[in-house]
């Protein structure tokens, strides 16, 4: 099977399949000779923060000297960028040869395995080659059904931020949602909690008093000394002063708070990484679509926030990076997102919202948005017929101090940024480029 065909392949199955997940996938890689059993895993659950938590963690880890595995979804660009091996994606050949191992097991299953599923068996066999020291392993969705979840007891659970997200498929309380998060957390097992989940921590209480795991919390309250620069943040954490975190956006500081807490808890268990690896590691992290400035003068941030408590967070960056500043917003989301929450927090920070459509069969339509966006918001609203042409609009039309921000959807995060690099060479040749 060539690079093509296994992505062919790939777009030939179903992304959403019957019944339970996780069981299709205990068969599949039972089926493979079960390579996860001969890994060790920091396992990340949450509704925000998991994709930049794991980004983190393989930087300082690999930084240390280990040998990392990175498992993360939804791709950006291309099957490939779910699996790195050492901060580099898995190449074609190897993403082909495995493919076509997993190919000949998952079509003489009774129950066919779905995309993530088959992804998921990939990154395993993957990491398994390469004798990871250590794979951070983000969860899909949700945490105790999700086919991430056939693994054994984890070096470290950890969980992120909790939010309403996912709601038909996972419960529409934060209760609930915390409940199917914290079925990640294993008998005996060590979970590290962002210390911002308060509603709730008894969920997480529970579960840990029942399983018998150790509860770790991160303390965001001893956040301080914060200097934000479109370079990153620098704050300090505890006992640690002026560290400089690369990824912008304030919310990217818990974030940072929970992977330390992580990384003490792997120390205890034997691991060597040292105050320089996590320097090091924090400083240079980069994780694509995350409160991301693509320009300056106009300012261009693209960033991926896709539920209430995202744009949440999102807006605080955007208040605190550009006090008594109006944004132009061009906004995409998909239908079964709760959009009418998600744009009474937009409005009041709204100078106009450009509407485009995601590239996913959920994604609302441009024009049914853009109506909504009327009836219910006092905001200049735009529909556009392509994420191209909205691009182009929001810098053709913008003025160099104004603020541009593209969000709504992690699915458009690559064709954002591959237009709007390209409308700033050719446009704006004697503006400031990042």
């Amino acid at each position: 099977m060539t690079y093509n065909e296994a992505i062919e392949w790939m777009d030939s199955r179903h992304w959403s399949g019957t019944g339970k997940g996780i069981v299709r996938s205990q068969e599949l890689l039972e089926r493979l000779g079960n390579p996860q059993d001969n890994l060790k895993f920091v396992h990340v659950a949450g509704t925000n923060g998991k994709g930049s938590v794991c980004a983190c963690l393989s930087k300082i880890l690999t930084a240390a000297g280990y040998q990392v595995g990175l498992f993360v979804s939804p791709h950006l660009k291309r099957f490939n960028d779910r699996i790195y091996f050492n901060g580099t994606e898995i190449g074609d050949e190897d993403f082909a040869r495995l493919a076509s191992r997993i190919r000949t097991q998952a079509e003489v299953m009774e129950d066919a395995p779905t995309v993530f599923e088959i992804m998921t068996a990939m990154g395993m066999l993957y990491f398994a080659e390469k004798q990871c020291d250590l794979v951070m392993l983000e969860v899909g969705m949700g945490g105790r059904l999700d086919s991430t979840n056939v693994i054994r007891t984890p070096e470290a659970a950890v969980i992120t931020s909790i939010g309403l997200d996912h709601t038909k498929e996972l419960g529409d309380t934060l209760e609930k949602i915390a409940g199917e998060k914290g079925g990640i957390i294993k008998t005996g097992g060590t979970v590290i909690v962002d210390g911002s989940n308060t509603a709730v921590m008894p969920v997480f209480e529970k579960i840990c008093q029942k399983t018998g795991a150790l509860l770790v919390t991160s303390a965001p309250e001893q956040i301080r000394n914060v200097v934000l620069s479109p370079a990153g943040e620098v704050f300090d954490y505890k006992d640690l002063k002026e560290l400089h975190l690369s990824l912008t956006g304030v919310y990217q500081m818990n974030n940072a708070a929970v992977v330390i807490e992580t990384l003490r808890v792997l120390e205890q268990k034997g691991y060597r990484i040292g105050e320089a690896a996590l320097r090091k590691g924090l400083s240079e992290v980069y994780w694509p679509g995350r409160f991301e400035r693509l320009h300056e003068q106009p300012t261009f941030l693209v960033d991926g926030s896709h539920n209430p408590d995202g744009i949440r967070a999102l807006l605080e960056s955007l208040r605190s990076y550009f006090p008594d500043k109006k944004i132009r917003f061009l906004l995409g989301i998909l239908s079964t997102k709760d959009v009418s929450t998600m744009l009474q927090l937009i409005e009041p920070l709204a100078e106009e919202i450009g509407v485009i459509m995601p590239p996913s069969e959920k994604a609302m339509d441009n024009e049914r948005m853009a109506q909504q966006i009327s009836r219910e918001c006092g905001v200049r609203t735009t529909a556009f017929d392509s994420i191209e042409e909205g691009v182009r609009s929001m810098i053709e039309n913008a003025e160099k101090e104004d603020v541009i921000c593209a969000t709504g959807s992690l699915y458009s995060i690559e064709e954002i940024r591959t237009c709007a690099n390209r409308e700033f060479h050719q446009n704006c040749g004697g503006c400031e480029r990042l």
